[in-house]
């Protein structure tokens, strides 16, 4: 920038007034344009920001958007899962730590709101990737136990029909064939029930159902003297996905 021959000294000023870079006009420390010769005025650069924006948000590039190297600070986005940009940083934050404020003001200038924008959509985005790993696999353990307590509820025609035999023998099954012939069921696209010796029925969840496919519940009949419970806490299904009922002890 030309200096104006016809400016009046430079005074040292402090507080809430400093001089026009164009014209030497005493203005307000804020001011972004001065009101006299109209020339945009460079906005100073605060060390201290700049350090901590270096050091906690330099791998992303938070820094170039505060230094109006907005080029610079997507090259850093796009880069920063490398890790290079982050040592980049450091190196960076070293060298900011080494210089004047007085020098950093001579060769960079302040971005205004563009760097407060820059810096509320990564912490934006930062929140929603955090909100997004906790909120996806709750949900995904939410609609797996539904669908195993769906699979479950399929099975009951079969159950009732094992329990209705230990009731009349007072024992378990040997065979599946002592309780019915048709010894599977399917539990519409979502399972099969398939009936094993001693009155073991193992619910199979069939493919397209996610981390449940493949996947297995075992029900187990306990003859306990008069009583019968059933214990559904075998087979390989991830206890995540089971009903509380149905996961085994810790």
């Amino acid at each position: 920038m030309s200096e104006n021959v016809y400016a009046p000294p430079r005074a040292s000023l402090v507080g809430e007034t400093k001089q026009c870079d164009e014209c030497g006009e005493v203005i307000r420390q804020k001011a972004e344009i001065c009101p006299k010769c109209g020339v945009r005025q460079r906005r100073r650069v605060s060390k201290v920001a700049l350090l901590l924006l270096t050091f906690f948000l330099g791998g992303i590039g938070m820094h170039k958007f505060y230094l109006r190297r907005p080029g610079w600070g997507i090259v850093y986005l796009l880069f920063c899962w490398t890790g290079i940009t982050g040592l980049v940083a450091l190196i960076e934050f070293i060298i900011y730590a080494c210089t004047s404020e007085e020098s950093l003001n001579e060769k960079y200038e302040a971005g205004g709101g563009v760097v407060i924008a820059a810096v509320a959509v990564v912490m934006a985005i930062a929140v929603i990737g955090i909100l997004a790993a906790i909120a996806l696999p709750a949900y995904s353990d939410y609609t797996g136990r539904a669908k195993a307590q769906q699979a479950l509820q399929g099975s009951e025609t079969m159950r009732s029909e094992v329990e209705g035999f230990i009731t009349r023998t007072h024992r378990l099954p040997r065979a599946p064939s002592e309780v019915r012939l048709d010894t599977v069921e399917y539990v519409g696209t979502l399972a099969t029930v398939s009936l094993e010796q001693d009155g073991v029925m193992v619910v199979r969840f069939q493919p397209g159902n996610g981390a449940l496919s493949g996947q297995t519940i075992e029900m187990v009949p306990q003859l306990e003297g008069d009583s019968l419970r059933w214990d559904c806490t075998g087979g390989t299904l991830s206890p995540r996905s089971r009903p509380q009922a149905c996961r085994p002890p810790k």
